[in-house]
């Protein structure tokens, strides 16, 4: 049975397509966690290693691959888990299950990014109705950061790598967070410092996909 947690689960994260009062919606088709271009412009711009998508329900509420594992989960915006559905007492997508540990400690005004310690991320397997427990640990955006500031931030650091990513259809990429200290509407850690995003590009059904991005370290 999908249990619900134990701790509230009050108004979270901001959305794309709602207000500032919804909690990310993980739930089959929900718009606000659908894929969204890298580049955006006026005019639709052709999928392309320059333009790749971004899985951002990998990022917002984890998911069960192919081989029934559970893997992504990386923001959790106002400290919130994300759930399977709008109502309040949704069932939850996700959730953290052990402590926090700090990549860098957070400053007084600025939580740092931070990673759960091994197995204590948890996807829920809507297929099979059980948890399962992700085998590696997670880094985590600060929670302080919204939805659309961590999608700008992954965008930032996509557009602007500290490298060229080799040629083929799986390359690892990394970059800052955002372009300066404080700098507004990017995800920063502690004292307003960018921090290093990394992910993976991945050629996907014939279409190119940023499948995952997640902190690194700070710079």
């Amino acid at each position: 049975m999908h249990m619900f947690p134990t701790f509230p689960l009050g108004v979270a994260a901001v959305m794309f397509s709602v207000s500032a009062a919804a909690q990310i919606n993980c739930s089959a088709g929900a718009p606000g966690v659908n894929p969204v271009p890298i580049q955006v412009g006026n005019a639709p711009i052709a999928n392309s290693r320059i333009n790749p998508q971004l899985n951002q329900r990998h990022i917002f509420c984890g998911e069960i691959n192919a081989g029934g594992n559970a893997v992504g989960y990386h923001s959790r915006p106002n400290g919130h888990d994300a759930l399977l559905g709008t109502r309040p007492g949704s069932p939850v997508a996700a959730q953290i299950t052990a402590g926090q540990r700090f990549i860098v400690p957070p400053g007084n005004n600025h939580p740092a990014p931070y990673r759960y310690v091994g197995n204590g991320v948890r996807v829920f397997n809507v297929a099979t109705n059980a948890w399962v427990l992700k085998a590696g640990p997670s880094t985590f955006y600060p929670d302080s950061c919204s939805q659309q500031e961590v999608v700008a931030s992954i965008r930032y650091a996509y557009m602007h790598p500290y490298s060229a990513a080799p040629a083929g259809p799986n390359n690892p990429f990394s970059g800052p967070s955002a372009p300066s200290l404080d700098a507004p509407g990017y995800c920063t850690g502690a004292g307003g410092q960018p921090f290093t995003v990394g992910g993976y590009l991945n050629l996907i059904g014939g279409q190119w996909v940023v499948n995952s991005a997640y902190p690194i370290a700070m710079f």
